[in-house]
């Protein structure tokens, strides 16, 4: 699936928007309000779904390779955490959906590419 479509179904607006060549086709999205639950994760080239708007959700983005970071609930970001995601260049946006709605909306997307892949639904 591509960025760019995940994007549009979340209706979000880019706060960090994402530099030329960076990588457009996502794998997966994690979501969460825990760090340590997108830590543990073992998911690649996904993007991160959450309601933490720290400096340390990018830090955790960076750490896990994450794709780029969407900020739900329309919540507003420090300066310091776009800063952040500025200088490790992960793109950041923001949607007014719910955590839950927001995985609402991208789920046949996501069943869409599993089915492609020949993967069973999770």
């Amino acid at each position: 699936m591509e960025l760019q479509e995940i994007i549009r179904l979340l209706n979000a607006e880019p706060l960090v928007a994402p530099e030329p060549g960076h990588p457009s086709s996502v794998h997966d999205v994690c979501a969460a309000d825990l760090l340590s639950d997108i830590l543990a994760t073992k998911k690649r080239d996904f993007v991160i779904l959450t309601g933490l708007v720290t400096p340390q959700v990018i830090r955790v983005a960076e750490a896990t390779d994450a794709l780029g970071v969407v900020i739900v609930r329309g919540k507003t970001p420090p300066e310091a955490t776009l800063e952040a995601a500025r200088k490790s260049r992960i793109p950041v946006w923001r949607c007014s959906m719910q955590l839950f709605e927001s995985c609402v909306a991208l789920a046949p997307l996501i069943e869409e590419k599993r089915t492609k892949e020949g993967v069973a639904p999770t």
